[in-house]
């Protein structure tokens, strides 16, 4: 279908635009631990999220209108600096447990800073004047654009600290419905079910005189 077409399209350009600041999940061999997904070696992923089928005059055969969002998930890492050792010794002191969570909380920053630039990558080439067809025929795809940024909360997963984020990609295509081809049926089987009250000999069926 259209939208499947443009999900690759928008997966292609932002894999040729990247500049070596992101990586886009099905343009590279393998995927990646938390340990390859630091500073511009940064992962987005695209996949169409919903879809709305407008209803309208014309013909009931297509083509038909389509409203597509698209969802963008873009992932950042950074070494953790917190000493979390420290942190969970109960016979640590005060003040070796705080340098230890100002180190973490600095980690969280760092990756908080990485995903905004990762965004604002991922926003200046989807919204680009050059790009709003995704190097599809004029026409192909239509009122195309970015909304909805969220970020989730940092986790920490062993030596790194992992920041997620989101945002919805909207653009409106057509769709053609070609029909169905049937395929041959096999062999007929006999479902008929006989009920009961129709065999017989047995009570409430009428027999005969």
């Amino acid at each position: 279908m259209a939208y499947e077409i443009i999900r690759d399209s928008i997966r292609r350009v932002l894999a040729q635009n990247a500049d070596g600041e992101f990586d886009v999940v099905g343009y590279q061999k393998r995927g990646k631990g938390a340990s390859e997904v630091v500073s511009k070696n940064r992962l987005v992923e695209v996949y169409y999220n919903r879809g709305d089928f407008p209803k309208a005059g014309g013909s009931q055969n297509g083509p038909y209108s389509h409203n597509c969002t698209f969802r963008i998930d873009m992932t950042a890492a950074e070494p953790a600096k917190g000493d979390t050792a420290t942190i969970e010794d109960p016979q640590s002191s005060a003040a070796a447990v705080a340098k230890a969570l100002a180190a973490m909380k600095a980690s969280d920053l760092l990756a908080d800073k990485s995903i905004d630039e990762l965004f604002g990558h991922v926003y200046r080439i989807l919204m680009a004047a050059d790009h709003q067809d995704f190097d599809l025929p004029i026409g192909f795809v239509a009122n195309r654009w970015v909304d909805q940024f969220n970020k989730d909360e940092a986790i920490e997963r062993g030596n790194y600290t992992i920041l997620t984020a989101s945002c919805l990609l909207t653009c409106s295509t057509e769709e053609n419905s070609e029909g169905y081809t049937g395929v041959q049926a096999g062999d007929i089987v006999d479902v008929t079910v006989q009920l009961e009250t129709d065999i017989p000999g047995k009570a409430g069926t009428e027999t005969g005189a």
